[in-house]
């Protein structure tokens, strides 16, 4: 006799006793302490007792619940035991919700945008992901193995694509590690591939000029470049040669960061690499730079843009690169970003700054430490961060002076190597 009704089961209290409430072929209603009504389906499978939950009432009706317990008696029916098979289930869909894309999405959102990452690291990391995506995009993170990567790499590598299968590992070991911190996989299978891809070949993918008469032609060449919009290019040219700073920060660069008053330029955090501020001093060649470009565009937001919502174009330096003749690609001969290495090996072969003021106290004399200090000048100039990272929090303005000095240095050169006047090496101290 069927003893269930909605009204008995709204009636019921924790007074009942536990199974009271049954219909006799196996489904009950649990009233706990605090009232809840849970739906109990109660069966024996493999010669044991088991219980099933069908959730809690009313969100589970009683039809519904009926329902539920006519489609375990089937699975019993088959054999199959019904709390099995929808925990297997239950997996399944999870895995299926964990998917390789939907996991990177969810880095890419919580690491990348919330953590406050600059706008050139999001937009290689999800081109990164987006070239992921259409190899194992689909599949449940953590069903993928080391040789469904492998394949999955190699078609890059037979594009000769090296430094991009490079990449794609890191930012696919960055998901993979991510989902082992969710409980979305159990490892991280691109640790297994190390030796298994094929090695970038050495030397920087990204070409630049360190030749004086190399970088002398370059600078002749951007001097007559027929740039449009009133020279926009050609003194974007001629400032990042000055400055030393990332194609991006050029780019970006907004009045509103220039004190000419003391030949300044902050850049702020944001735009930065290194997530930290960035003054660049500025030489007198920078100056005039800047005079001449007020009434171009110091009316607006950016110095290299007529329209205040859009800067200039992350690849208008390559283009006019191109324009003039070199090549701009890995193993070609100089991009927007080889300004910063020309001027480093230039600057570090020259041997003229012989580094800091506390490192001179330190009596660090040796030839070795001599043209580490050195380096470290123009490292700071270049926005990278000091190896040691109490001494650089003690560093960083005692290196003011000399990156004034270096900077006025570095402007002077390129002024004579644009003239065809050659700067004989010091030798190091």
């Amino acid at each position: 006799m069927d003893e269930l009704s909605d009204t008995k089961i709204r009636n019921a209290t924790p007074a009942d006793k536990e199974y009271a409430i049954a219909d006799g072929q196996g489904l009950s209603v649990v009233v706990r302490p605090n009232g809840t009504k849970l739906w109990l389906y109660r069966y024996r499978c493999g010669g044991k007792r088991k219980n099933m939950s069908f959730g809690t009432f009313p969100g589970v009706g009683l039809k519904a619940a009926r329902d539920k317990r006519h489609n375990a008696e089937k699975l019993l029916d088959q054999g199959q035991d019904p709390v099995a098979v929808r925990e297997a289930k239950r997996q399944e869909d999870e895995k299926l919700k964990h998917t390789f894309r939907a996991v990177g999405e969810e880095w890419a959102t919580t690491k990348l945008e919330k953590e406050n990452k600059a706008n050139s690291t999001i937009k290689r990391e999800r081109w990164n992901l987006a070239q992921l995506d259409r190899e194992i995009g689909d599949r449940p993170l953590c069903e993928i193995t080391p040789p469904e990567l492998l394949t999955a790499f190699r078609r890059a590598e037979a594009r000769g694509r090296y430094y991009t299968v490079g990449r794609l590992r890191s930012t696919a070991s960055r998901v993979f590690q991510f989902g082992v911190g969710a409980s979305y996989c159990k490892s991280d299978p691109t640790r297994d591939l190390k030796h298994a891809l094929t090695k970038a070949p050495k030397g920087n993918p990204r070409p630049a000029l360190t030749d004086p008469e190399d970088v002398g032609e370059l600078m002749r060449r951007i001097e007559i470049y027929d740039a449009k919009n009133g020279g926009l290019v050609r003194y974007a040219l001629k400032l990042i040669a000055l400055t030393m700073v990332r194609p991006g920060e050029l780019r970006l660069a907004e009045w509103s960061e220039f004190d000419e008053k003391n030949r300044l330029w902050l850049i702020p955090a944001e735009k930065m690499k290194m997530r930290d501020d960035h003054e660049v001093p500025l030489s007198r060649q920078a100056l005039a730079i800047l005079a001449e470009l007020r009434p171009l565009t110091g009316g607006g937001r950016y110095l290299f843009s007529h329209d205040d919502r859009v800067p200039m174009s992350d690849n208008t330096i390559n283009k006019a690169l191109r324009i003039m003749g070199y090549d701009t690609g890995p193993g070609g001969d100089h991009c927007a970003h080889g300004f910063r290495s020309s001027a480093s090996t230039l600057l570090n072969e020259e041997g003229a700054f012989d580094g800091d003021v506390v490192e001179a106290q330190l009596a660090h004399e040796t030839d070795e430490k001599k043209r580490r200090r050195r380096d470290e000048v123009v490292r700071r100039q270049l926005a990278k961060s000091d190896k040691n990272k109490i001494r650089g929090i003690y560093n960083r303005a005692a290196y003011w002076s000399e990156r004034v000095r270096l900077m006025q240095h570095w402007a002077n050169r390129l002024d004579r190597l644009r003239k065809g006047v050659a700067v004989p090496l010091r030798k190091s101290a």
